[in-house]
């Protein structure tokens, strides 16, 4: 058994055993039901434990002494033996700063808005009060300041998301439009399942900094690691943490003209990374019959719509290698949901060794149209191009090579 573990009711999404294991020592995940949270704080089984959902209160009588933090933000996510006391701590508080220091913003003076009023939106405050903010307003669904009324506060300056929308499983949603906000120099976000939300990608759009959820975990848990074992937070480990588990979870989506060779590239990647590989178009056959037929039968609207769902499960997952279909592109929502978890290879291969074979929109000397309409959006969605003009080894390398760059 670990010294060291974190609890909560549900924990099979969670990233912390990896964090915490990648910062040098064993962690355990435990999942505790409400009837035995008691029996478990009290048994003293570990030395220190973090605490997430539902327990961040709950924990919070059964504990000898509480730090000044979390006493002023109500709950603790890290309990400590020290000696015969069992003590609290918040040490999201310091993972939030981690996070926003990752962007260089600066709060000083500046209009900070809070979506939501839940316990995170207190720790947001928090650290917004730390850093001299010179405004700070919290966004909620009744309050005085509400998702009708944002045009007031246009000019400013930071926005922190505390809320739930556009996590897993509902990766699609999001609670504003940050076109309102033309003042915007960055934005933070709790969330980190999906890697990048709408909201997220929004600022991205608009290259701003985004400060993500990912980050705040990492930045949170190494600061639990100087009460676990003496050693000052090292946030060069931190910044180590947040790139490796990115490289090792994000999925590699490969995007590019019908035939250029995505399926069989893709098959031969993920071999070569041990990931699960999926091509979208095979997924919609299973589903939905052979896809001549369904444009035949039924339109090229409804193989889109198909090819959509398809991709928006597939894309919520970690670790795939995925090949999509060459139109797939065409549609943001697909962009989106492509980005939210994945790195974007675009697969490059001269027009004349494309074929149009088994490929409805391809076939009747269309290649050249479709390629002059589309590549301009692989260019553009792409974060690494790749030719595909000599082996698939080669071709697998190369990309290799340029994801590890990113």
């Amino acid at each position: 058994m670990a010294d060291y573990c974190l609890i909560g009711k549900r924990l099979d999404y969670s990233y912390s055993k990896v964090v915490h294991n990648k910062l040098g020592y064993d962690y355990d995940l435990i999942e505790v039901k409400e009837e035995d949270l008691a029996s478990f704080v009290l048994s003293r089984r570990y030395k220190g434990f973090n605490v997430t959902i539902p327990y961040k209160k709950a924990v919070m009588p059964y504990l000898d002494e509480i730090s000044e933090e979390a006493q002023a933000l109500g709950v603790v996510n890290l309990v400590m033996q020290e000696g015969d006391k069992l003590v609290g701590y918040n040490m999201d508080i310091r993972g939030m700063e981690y996070a926003l220091d990752r962007t260089g913003v600066c709060l000083k003076g500046k209009k900070v808005l809070i979506l939501g009023s839940g316990n995170t939106s207190l720790t947001a405050e928090y650290l917004a009060k730390e850093r001299q903010a010179g405004e700070i307003i919290k966004i909620s669904r009744g309050g005085e300041n509400n998702y009708e009324n944002l045009h007031l506060h246009a000019d400013a300056s930071y926005l922190i998301n505390t809320t739930p929308v556009g996590t897993y499983p509902a990766n699609e949603d999001c609670l504003i439009d940050l076109s309102l906000f033309p003042a915007l120099e960055g934005v933070q976000e709790v969330i980190y399942n999906p890697f990048k939300t709408r909201l997220a990608m929004q600022a991205e759009a608009r290259k701003l900094p985004v400060a993500t959820g990912l980050d705040m975990l990492v930045g949170q848990a190494i600061y639990s690691e100087e009460k676990f074992s003496g050693k000052a937070p090292n946030r060069a480990d931190a910044d180590r943490v947040v790139k490796e588990i990115l490289a090792e979870e994000r999925n590699i989506v490969l995007i590019g003209m019908p035939s250029c060779g995505k399926s069989t590239v893709g098959r031969a990647l993920a071999a070569r990374l041990g990931r699960e590989f999926k091509d979208s178009d095979e997924e919609i056959v299973k589903a939905h019959g052979e896809i001549p037929a369904i444009f035949a039968n039924e339109g090229e609207e409804n193989f889109r719509f198909y090819e959509s769902e398809v991709l928006s499960d597939l894309t919520k997952k970690h670790r795939l290698v995925i090949a999509t279909g060459g139109g797939a592109v065409e549609k943001q929502r697909n962009l989106l949901n492509m980005r939210q978890n994945g790195v974007i290879v675009y697969l490059t291969r001269d027009l004349n060794r494309l074929t149009d074979e088994g490929r409805p929109l391809s076939q009747g000397g269309k290649i050249q149209e479709l390629y002059l309409r589309r590549a301009p959006i692989y260019q553009k969605a792409a974060d690494v191009t790749v030719a595909n003009e000599g082996s698939i080894a080669q071709t697998v390398e190369s990309i290799v090579r340029e994801v590890e760059k990113l």
